[in-house]
Order: structure tokens, then C-alpha cells, then sequence
């Protein structure tokens, strides 16, 4: 029984702040909504808009300089594949 009082107090202390959680969730919910309106983030750009990628032209050899990095294989290779990533 003390159980049941115990967590009707808690309950019934909560009240006031998720009350005043969800009042400022909606007043978030109505600014987002006028940002999207207004057309301020979230929204993607329309296809035409969008500027054109640069390719590298695939009839030049381009150089990239790898003196001091780790490599596997021989060193005077007349092809060298360098991988890159990001780990963020």
C-alpha cells in the first residue's frame, strides 16, 4: 500500500512539469511550421535548382602525391588506388 501512495505523489508531482513540457512542445511544433511555411529548412531544394557536380575529366591522369603514407604492395607500381573515407 505504501507503494501505491509512494507513486501516486511522484505521479501527481510530474503533473505541473510535463504540462509545461508539452506546452512548449507545441509552441516549437507552430515555429517549425511557420519556418517550413516561409520555406526555411527541411524542405529540399526543387531538382532544377540544384547547381551542376563537377566531374573530373576521365581522359587526364591526374597525380596525387602518397610519399609517407602507408601502402601495401611494391613501391614503383604504375597504378596506385588510393582509398579515402571519414570516420565522422
Amino acid at each position: 500500500m505504501k507503494h501505491v501512495v509512494l507513486l501516486s505523489l511522484v505521479l501527481a508531482a510530474c503533473q505541473p512539469d510535463t504540462k509545461n513540457i508539452e506546452r512548449k512542445l507545441d509552441a516549437l511544433m507552430q515555429e517549425v511550421k511557420q519556418l517550413r511555411a516561409q520555406g526555411v529548412g527541411g524542405a529540399a531544394p526543387a531538382a532544377g535548382q540544384r547547381p551542376q557536380r563537377v566531374e573530373p575529366d576521365p581522359t587526364k591522369t591526374y597525380a596525387v602525391s602518397v610519399e609517407g603514407d602507408w601502402f601495401e604492395g611494391p613501391a614503383d607500381a604504375k597504378v596506385t588506388i588510393i582509398e579515402a573515407y571519414d570516420y565522422a
